[in-house]
Protein backbone atom coordinates (compact mmCIF):
# COMPACT_ATOMS: atom_id res chain seq x y z
CA UNK A 1 0.00 0.00 0.00
CA UNK A 2 3.08 2.15 0.80
CA UNK A 3 4.58 1.53 -2.61
CA UNK A 4 1.24 2.50 -4.32
CA UNK A 5 1.17 5.92 -2.49
CA UNK A 6 4.62 6.27 -3.23
CA UNK A 7 4.00 5.79 -7.09
CA UNK A 8 0.73 8.00 -7.06
CA UNK A 9 3.01 10.84 -5.77
CA UNK A 10 5.91 10.62 -8.22
CA UNK A 11 2.88 10.14 -11.20
CA UNK A 12 1.00 13.43 -9.42
CA UNK A 13 4.31 14.88 -9.41
CA UNK A 14 5.42 14.47 -12.92
CA UNK A 15 2.22 15.62 -14.22
CA UNK A 16 1.97 18.73 -12.32
CA UNK A 17 5.42 19.55 -13.96
CA UNK A 18 4.45 19.13 -17.35
CA UNK A 19 1.24 21.05 -16.67
CA UNK A 20 3.66 23.88 -15.86
CA UNK A 21 6.03 22.89 -18.49
CA UNK A 22 2.79 23.64 -21.49
CA UNK A 23 2.65 27.40 -21.11
CA UNK A 24 6.91 27.33 -21.66
CA UNK A 25 6.19 25.06 -24.86
CA UNK A 26 3.55 27.34 -25.79
CA UNK A 27 5.98 30.68 -25.94
CA UNK A 28 8.29 28.51 -27.95
CA UNK A 29 6.07 27.43 -30.97
CA UNK A 30 7.43 26.50 -34.27
CA UNK A 31 5.16 29.14 -36.31
CA UNK A 32 4.55 32.11 -33.86
CA UNK A 33 3.48 35.05 -36.22
CA UNK A 34 1.57 32.33 -38.02
CA UNK A 35 -0.19 31.47 -34.37
CA UNK A 36 -0.30 34.73 -33.45
CA UNK A 37 -2.31 36.25 -36.67
CA UNK A 38 -4.67 33.30 -36.96
CA UNK A 39 -5.48 34.08 -33.37
CA UNK A 40 -6.27 37.58 -34.07
CA UNK A 41 -8.46 36.56 -37.14
CA UNK A 42 -10.33 34.59 -34.79
CA UNK A 43 -11.12 37.71 -32.92
CA UNK A 44 -11.68 39.93 -35.72
CA UNK A 45 -14.12 37.43 -37.20
CA UNK A 46 -15.99 37.29 -33.77
CA UNK A 47 -16.48 40.64 -33.47
CA UNK A 48 -17.66 40.85 -37.18
CA UNK A 49 -20.05 38.31 -36.23
CA UNK A 50 -20.98 40.75 -33.50
CA UNK A 51 -21.52 43.43 -35.66
CA UNK A 52 -23.61 41.77 -38.12
CA UNK A 53 -26.06 40.20 -35.58
CA UNK A 54 -26.39 43.69 -33.65
CA UNK A 55 -26.91 45.73 -37.49
CA UNK A 56 -29.78 42.88 -37.33
CA UNK A 57 -27.85 41.30 -40.97
CA UNK A 58 -28.74 38.27 -39.98
CA UNK A 59 -28.38 37.18 -44.11
CA UNK A 60 -24.34 38.04 -43.81
CA UNK A 61 -23.47 35.90 -40.49
CA UNK A 62 -22.82 32.62 -42.51
CA UNK A 63 -20.27 34.29 -44.28
CA UNK A 64 -18.72 34.97 -41.08
CA UNK A 65 -18.67 31.51 -39.73
CA UNK A 66 -16.88 30.60 -43.26
CA UNK A 67 -14.58 33.03 -42.52
CA UNK A 68 -14.26 31.82 -39.25
CA UNK A 69 -13.74 28.30 -39.73
CA UNK A 70 -10.55 29.89 -42.42
CA UNK A 71 -8.99 31.21 -39.19
CA UNK A 72 -9.29 28.07 -37.52
CA UNK A 73 -7.60 26.65 -40.32
CA UNK A 74 -4.77 29.01 -40.22
CA UNK A 75 -4.27 28.26 -36.02
CA UNK A 76 -4.44 24.47 -37.43
CA UNK A 77 -1.84 25.08 -39.81
CA UNK A 78 0.38 27.01 -37.40
CA UNK A 79 0.62 24.50 -34.84
CA UNK A 80 0.79 21.39 -37.01
CA UNK A 81 4.05 20.94 -36.39
CA UNK A 82 4.31 21.39 -32.89
CA UNK A 83 3.93 18.15 -30.05
CA UNK A 84 0.95 16.40 -30.80
CA UNK A 85 -0.26 17.05 -26.92
CA UNK A 86 -0.32 20.36 -27.33
CA UNK A 87 -2.14 20.23 -30.98
CA UNK A 88 -4.99 17.80 -29.50
CA UNK A 89 -5.85 20.37 -26.40
CA UNK A 90 -5.67 23.35 -29.12
CA UNK A 91 -8.13 21.09 -31.69
CA UNK A 92 -10.52 20.30 -28.89
CA UNK A 93 -11.01 23.72 -27.43
CA UNK A 94 -11.37 25.16 -31.25
CA UNK A 95 -13.44 22.07 -32.52
CA UNK A 96 -15.95 23.63 -29.69
CA UNK A 97 -15.01 27.28 -30.72
CA UNK A 98 -15.80 26.36 -34.21
CA UNK A 99 -19.06 24.68 -33.19
CA UNK A 100 -20.76 27.65 -31.18
CA UNK A 101 -20.29 29.99 -34.26
CA UNK A 102 -21.99 27.15 -35.92
CA UNK A 103 -24.62 27.02 -33.77
CA UNK A 104 -25.00 31.33 -34.45
CA UNK A 105 -24.86 30.62 -38.25
CA UNK A 106 -27.35 28.05 -38.03
CA UNK A 107 -29.80 30.22 -35.86
CA UNK A 108 -29.66 33.78 -37.98
CA UNK A 109 -31.55 31.57 -41.24
CA UNK A 110 -34.33 31.74 -39.29
CA UNK A 111 -33.54 34.84 -37.39
CA UNK A 112 -35.91 38.23 -36.50
CA UNK A 113 -34.65 38.99 -32.84
CA UNK A 114 -30.78 39.68 -32.12
CA UNK A 115 -30.99 38.67 -28.44
CA UNK A 116 -30.66 35.04 -28.75
CA UNK A 117 -27.91 35.39 -31.16
CA UNK A 118 -25.85 37.93 -29.19
CA UNK A 119 -26.44 35.11 -26.18
CA UNK A 120 -25.41 32.46 -27.88
CA UNK A 121 -22.17 34.76 -29.31
CA UNK A 122 -21.43 35.63 -25.94
CA UNK A 123 -20.91 31.69 -25.06
CA UNK A 124 -19.06 31.68 -28.45
CA UNK A 125 -16.60 34.14 -27.40
CA UNK A 126 -16.20 31.90 -23.85
CA UNK A 127 -15.17 28.75 -25.75
CA UNK A 128 -12.81 31.12 -28.31
CA UNK A 129 -11.11 32.46 -24.93
CA UNK A 130 -10.50 28.97 -23.87
CA UNK A 131 -8.29 28.67 -27.05
CA UNK A 132 -6.70 31.72 -26.17
CA UNK A 133 -6.05 30.46 -23.04
CA UNK A 134 -3.30 27.89 -24.28
CA UNK A 135 -0.98 30.82 -25.78
CA UNK A 136 1.00 32.83 -24.27
CA UNK A 137 -0.46 36.19 -23.06
CA UNK A 138 1.85 38.08 -25.63
CA UNK A 139 0.24 36.25 -28.72
CA UNK A 140 -3.37 36.46 -27.33
CA UNK A 141 -5.05 39.97 -29.52
CA UNK A 142 -6.98 42.04 -27.85
CA UNK A 143 -10.63 41.84 -28.91
CA UNK A 144 -10.90 45.88 -27.75
CA UNK A 145 -8.65 47.18 -30.55
CA UNK A 146 -10.01 47.52 -33.96
CA UNK A 147 -8.64 45.70 -37.00
CA UNK A 148 -6.25 47.42 -39.14
CA UNK A 149 -7.92 50.04 -40.98
CA UNK A 150 -10.72 50.44 -39.35
CA UNK A 151 -11.88 53.07 -36.55
CA UNK A 152 -9.24 55.13 -38.05
CA UNK A 153 -11.95 56.25 -41.29
CA UNK A 154 -10.81 52.90 -42.96
CA UNK A 155 -13.78 50.36 -44.34
CA UNK A 156 -16.20 49.33 -42.48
Amino acid sequence: MKRTKKILAILMSIGFVLTLAAPVLAAQLKSPDTVKTALRLLVQVSNDFKRQITNKNFARVPHEYMEYTEAADALRTGIKDEPADFKNRVETRLKTAVAAYQKISDMSAKATDPDPLMADHAKAVTAMNAVFDLFPADMRPDPNLPPPGRGRGGKQ
